[in-house]
């Protein structure tokens, strides 16, 4: 029986029944029918050893072989959203796009074009941001990753230099704010409970409105007013700074504390204010022991005199704190402060006692927290979805949380917040990273100031990547990467345009493995741009028809990762690992890779000496052999080793063999950040501060009596992964069939709600039905609705668009410019105001067929 199977070492992850945590498998498969058999855990995998969340790998089989997965070109034949098709080949498909593409192209610009994307689904973003670029597209992409994580790691990487991830399973602190662990990171949740169980002491803290399971687990639980976030994280603030709590040594050498600001410009003092044919890019510190100004390089991380000799490290004592009169070159004296008095200023304003009315949680509990967290190291702080969320509350939190890290000195430490370092490096040799793959450096200027949105949320957009792009490069020897959803255009932005044709019309939408109908907010405009006659064609590349689908002119069928392809990853180049899985079995019908399909277009749209530079690999296997081939291996080699990595911890004080002195991080003043230059450039503020959300009961007092209640949507829910997974018959929504809101029983009594219940739920945008959880573990005055719903059982015409209005959360959800984050555009989907009441007189009809 051996003989007859052959094991494959796969993976799990987003776009199969997993979530994002891509832990080992093993393919078992036939190899004379070539069929997928069994999956199970892999136990040689170094990171999750065997573990797998029973209730999805098991369905793999059902998953991959579910009936209505695509497996054939489709082109739309009647009126669109008529659920009228055609079977086409290939060839026909993509000659007849290419051709409309062209006349788009010549009529509109190459800008005309958008590309959609959903959660993290691939390891082939650069092919995609190469496609556009190639073509002159400034790189029109939305995704959800606007509220979804990419938005704080834009904001991180103006403060860091690179994005942070929480080591927890090295802390002795953990602050976990807002994820639901079980859900989200089941293996995290698996690792960090066998340290509890090893005896392995921690403390964990908790900030979450819902009693999840985390919560129950935790030390201290925090159970704040949705939305309020920043106040718990400025209240801490004020109480490290004001009780000396912080990491002083760690803030004079490796913040930008020390350098000091002009108090009329509010911007640096810099070498060329002070000193004749000074430069602007050199920074000014105030010596303690010479009271004198002093010159900070931050190429050569190194302070020099203002004469230009160095001064040696052991020399160098600056004033962290206080406000200075500093002669300029004009003979004018100018009032300064340094960038850490700006910042204690500032925390200064939101005192705990302030802070916890707002937030409605105790002063004591605040307090407590504040002193825990700084005073046990490591310590690292779990960032989570549920903030990225918060609209144009969500940059104030992630500010805050980043200033909390720098002042306690957490950084890129073992159990601290790890900077997610470009590699990794073998033998000296860099494994060959997207950002080298994406073709940005073809990107011109004049078409760069073309991409929407930019103007309005700069963050996310070429302003900001402009910005860190040379100080990146100084420090890690290459470009960030300019395929990542850290440079993307927020999707009410893009619908805007599609609709309005301003500031240019969108004629062309193509939707990668994304389903904007259920993860974008005001579905109602969602549904009304996807059927605008503005936009002439609209592709569609996934493996499920989808909402969205039904309303395009072509779908595609793409192979799902590692099951039918092989993966080879950075995510998105935010890791310093690669993870390398093989395919488990030979695409199902025509399915083919992403790769292959942009490949295809540029041949079809580009002259044969560029498509050729941009896509020179015949196969996706070819290309990987090659990427590999930069750090020694092959895929066959590299499937064995599973995950490469060659983190070390404390980049910064890594020695730059061009200097011969500390790398320093990746921001314009070589430190990290607590007043951060690029905020400033891009004309926001440079420090932390509170905001309300746009809509909650503080904001709108008046909305709040109509709509009493505090929603809060887009947590994720196993064995769902987002709006994935909803397809009876593969034993998934056989698990969970319904749409859940949960309910507190004092909120339920008082709106004669009972447990399994269908209620309405209802904002100022419109209401949808779902199915009452009545539970204990949320805030009286909150609910919480699992987002993305739709029923795959439904007819997918465009009367009844497969149920998407019915229990999709983001009908509630607003998409307003105003409402959005001003540095990312990301929306908001949590602390809305709703009110929920019973449907009377419904017979549930989304059942099984």
């Amino acid at each position: 029986m051996a003989e007859e199977v052959v094991i494959r070492k796969i993976g799990c992850h987003a776009g199969e029944p997993g979530c994002g945590l891509r832990c080992g498998l093993l393919a078992y498969v036939d190899k004379r029918t070539g069929k997928l058999l069994r999956v199970v855990g892999n136990p040689e995998h170094p990171i999750s050893r065997g573990y797998v969340c029973s209730e999805r790998v098991s369905h793999m089989i059902d998953f991959i072989y579910h009936p209505e997965q695509l497996k054939h070109p489709l082109k739309r034949v009647g009126e669109r959203g008529s659920g009228e098709w055609q079977r086409v080949s290939w060839e026909q498909a993509l000659d007849e796009i290419s051709l409309k593409i062209k006349y788009l192209i010549k009529e509109y610009g190459p800008e005309c074009i958008a590309i959609v994307e959903g959660t993290y689904r691939t390891d082939l973003y650069w092919a995609r941001s190469s496609f556009l670029f190639a073509i002159g597209n400034p790189g029109n992409v939305s995704s959800p990753g606007t509220s979804c994580s990419m938005n704080a790691t834009a904001l991180q990487h103006c403060i860091f230099g690179a994005r942070t991830d929480a080591d927890i399973l090295n802390a002795k602190c953990i602050v976990n704010d807002g994820r639901d662990f079980p859900n989200s990171g089941p293996l995290q949740w698996h690792k960090l409970m066998e340290r509890k169980r090893r005896g392995d002491d921690f403390i964990l803290i908790v900030i979450d409105p819902c009693r999840t399971i985390p919560a129950k687990n935790a030390d201290y639980w925090i159970q704040l007013r949705p939305g309020t976030d920043a106040a718990i994280f400025l209240a801490w603030l004020n109480v490290i700074i004001r009780e000396n709590l912080y990491d002083r040594k760690f803030v004079e050498r490796w913040s930008n504390g020390p350098l000091l600001l002009r108090i009329d410009r509010d911007w640096w003092l810099t070498e060329q204010d002070i000193v004749k044919g000074g430069r602007s890019d050199r920074y000014v510190a105030w010596d303690k022991r010479k009271r004198c100004p002093i010159i900070w390089d931050p190429v050569r991380q190194q302070f020099y005199s203002l004469n230009g000799e160095p001064i040696p490290d052991d020399e160098v004592k600056v004033e962290l704190e206080g406000y200075f009169e500093i002669e300029g070159i004009d003979g004018v004296p100018m009032k300064c402060k340094t960038a850490f008095t700006a910042l204690k200023e500032r925390v200064m304003e939101y005192p705990p006692e302030k802070m916890a009315e707002v937030a409605w949680v105790q002063k004591k509990l605040l307090e407590e927290t504040a002193r825990v967290y700084a005073t046990t190291k490591p310590a690292c702080i779990q960032r989570a979805l549920p903030t990225d969320q918060l609209g144009r509350a969500a940059s104030s939190i992630e500010v805050a949380r980043a200033m909390l890290k720098i002042l306690t000195g957490n950084i890129d430490v073992v159990g601290g917040d790890l900077l997610n370092q470009p590699g990794p490096i073998i033998d000296g040799k860099m494994f060959i990273r997207d950002s080298l793959l994406d073709y940005q450096d073809h990107v011109t200027p004049e078409v760069k100031k073309k991409m929407l949105g930019a103007d309005m949320f700069p963050l996310m957009a070429w302003p900001m990547f402009d910005l860190i792009k040379p100080h990146f490069k100084r420090v890690w020897k290459i470009n960030p990467c300019a395929s990542s959803h850290m440079l993307g255009v927020p999707w009410p932005v893009l619908a805007r345009a599609i609709l309005t044709g301003k500031p240019y019309p969108i004629k062309c939408l193509i939707v990668w493995t994304g389903n904007p109908a259920a993860w974008a907010p005001n579905t109602k405009l969602v549904y009304e741009t996807l059927c605008s006659p503005n936009l002439e064609l609209t592709v569609v590349i996934d493996r499920w028809m989808t909402p969205t689908g039904a309303l395009a002119d072509y779908v595609l069928p793409a192979v799902t990762k590692s099951l039918e392809r092989p993966y080879v990853s950075t995510h998105e180049d935010l890791s310093p690992n690669v993870v390398v899985w093989e395919r488990a079995i030979e695409p199902l019908g025509e399915r083919r890779d992403e790769y292959w399909i942009f490949r295809e277009l540029a041949k079809r749209l580009l002259p044969e000496e560029k498509w050729r530079e941009v896509f020179p690999w015949e196969t996706l296997e070819e290309f990987y052999n090659w990427r590999l081939s930069s750090i020694g291996l092959t895929l066959d080699k590299a499937k064995d080793l599973y995950t490469i990595s060659t983190w070390t911890q404390k980049s910064y004080e890594q020695i730059n063999p061009e200097t011969n002195r500390p790398r320093g991080f990746a921001t314009p003043t070589g430190r990290a950040e607590i007043w951060v230059t690029i905020f400033r450039q891009l004309g926001r503020s440079p420090l932390p501060y509170y905001v309300e959300p746009y809509e909650s009961p503080v904001s709108q007092p008046e909305l709040a009596e109509e709509y009493p209640l505090i929603l809060g949507t887009g947590r994720r829910f196993r064995p769902q992964f987002h709006s994935e997974l909803r397809q009876w018959g593969m034993g998934l929504r056989e698990q969970h069939p319904e749409p859940l809101v949960e309910i507190h029983p004092k909120t339920a009594k008082e709106l004669g709600i009972c447990e399994g219940d269908w209620v309405w739920i209802e904002t100022k945008r419109g209401k949808i039905m779902m199915k009452a959880k009545i539970t204990s573990d949320i805030h009286p005055k909150c609910i919480n609705a699992e987002a993305s719903w739709w029923y795959p059982e439904l007819p997918g015409d465009k009367y009844w668009w497969y149920g998407n209005f019915i229990s999709n959360a983001n009908v509630l959800v607003p998409d307003d410019l105003e409402t959005l984050d001003p540095y990312t555009g990301s929306w908001q989907a949590r602390a809305l105001l709703c009110k929920v009441y019973k449907v009377r007189g419904f017979t549930p009809f989304m059942q099984s067929p």
